[in-house]
């Protein structure tokens, strides 16, 4: 959606007198253009690779860097260490566009990958410090780096703005979350079709498995990292039903899981992949791993023309909003990979059966590559 465009910032002042910033280094002079603003309404700037310690403020630019790798998660860390200082401002930049990847298109411009989980991470800092002006900032970098800086500084003087802002062509959009009718149809799976649904130890996993041995009598691969589940019901309807027993948040283990069905059927028609809902012990980064390095490993794995590709994320109010969002923006790179349905769905407040029922109507007939399940089945 259209936001309402901000004033231009005001003449240098005093508006970050004796405010501590540390930017961290985009590398094509943003970091350079943001600091100079800065300092002219009395801030004290350091511009660094990461950040060292506690600050007053953080505008944190790594994902602008020229060829960047993903930010998260080992931006985890410095940000942590910021936020030991109780920041009055908090900046976090990708440049996936201006508009979050949703209009990624292949390449290197616009790439999501470098700044993914960013606008979820901001989220969830913005609610757990709500007297701080927190924005995930997503930036077109055509621009020239004195008017991303431009619009980077208005920000920071605009604390009544929404979380996540993207800015394209002078253009300022935010992102609303709009009430759909759920679609009506089902995946295009006859009973030789295969299906693979990891963390198969999850109940709404297990049901969507039941559902489309129901309605198709395809195929059923099931991972799970709990010994073989109960899988009586299922075999009445599916072709054939096996349970692999290992770990979704496990890279290798995703990609040896693809290999044994290609080499047992010799195709492929679809995947379902829950993307890390159990609690993770070890902190964030390795919550993190597991929400997206095993679906993005699956993303690669499985065969360009698989029928359809969709990811589960955790319930709605988990705090691994990062995860859920890096694996929401990733779609948007694997749908240029990936020729059938790529889906990531998150579970809201939503009964297992009445969510599996609406994640295969959503598979066969939906056209959003990320939508939010819950409320009651129609």
């Amino acid at each position: 959606m259209e936001l309402e465009p901000l004033p231009r910032a005001p003449e240098p002042g005093e508006a970050f007198a004796g405010a501590r910033f540390v930017l961290v280094d985009d590398g094509c002079g943003i970091a350079v253009e943001l600091g100079d603003l800065l300092e002219r309404r009395g801030a004290e700037v350091r511009t660094l690779p990461d950040v060292d310690g506690p600050c007053d403020g953080l505008v944190h630019l790594a994902a602008l860097r020229p060829g960047a790798a993903a930010v998260l998660p080992w931006a985890f860390a410095g940000i942590g260490r910021a936020l030991e200082g109780e920041p009055r401002w908090l900046v976090l930049a990708s440049g996936a566009g201006g508009t979050f990847g949703q209009g990624f298109a292949g390449g290197a411009a616009g790439d999501p990958a470098p700044g993914a989980g960013l606008r979820g991470l901001a989220r969830t800092l913005a609610r757990e410090r709500p007297e701080a002006l927190v924005r995930a900032l997503d930036m077109d970098t055509d621009d020239t780096p004195r008017a991303i800086a431009r619009r980077i500084m208005a920000e920071l003087l605009a604390p009544d703005g929404p979380v996540a802002v993207g800015h394209r062509g002078g253009v300022r959009r935010g992102l609303e979350l709009l009430p759909s009718e759920p679609p009506d149809g089902a995946p295009d799976l006859g009973r030789d079709a295969v299906v693979v649904l990891t963390g198969g130890e999850h109940e709404v996993v297990a049901r969507t498995a039941l559902e489309l041995a129901r309605t198709s009598g395809c195929h059923i691969e099931l991972m799970g990292r709990t010994p073989e589940q109960d899988v009586r019901l299922m075999r009445e309807h599916a072709a054939s039903v096996r349970y692999h027993v290992g770990d979704a948040r496990d890279a290798q283990a995703v990609r040896s899981l693809v290999e044994n069905v290609q080499l047992t059927h010799r195709r492929l028609d679809g995947v379902i992949h829950a993307a890390g809902f159990a609690e993770t012990p070890g902190g964030l980064e390795e919550a993190y791993r597991a929400r997206v390095d095993g679906a993005a490993a699956l993303a690669q794995a499985v065969p360009s023309g698989v029928g359809f590709f969709a990811v589960l994320c955790g319930l709605r109010g988990d705090d691994m909003q990062a995860g859920d969002d890096a694996c929401a923006m990733l779609a948007h790179a694997w749908r240029r990979r990936l020729r059938g349905r790529t889906l990531v769905a998150g579970l809201g407040a939503v009964d297992p059966g009445a969510a599996a029922a609406a994640l295969v109507r959503e598979i066969g007939a939906g056209d959003e590559t990320h939508v939010l399940l819950t409320g009651d089945d129609r």
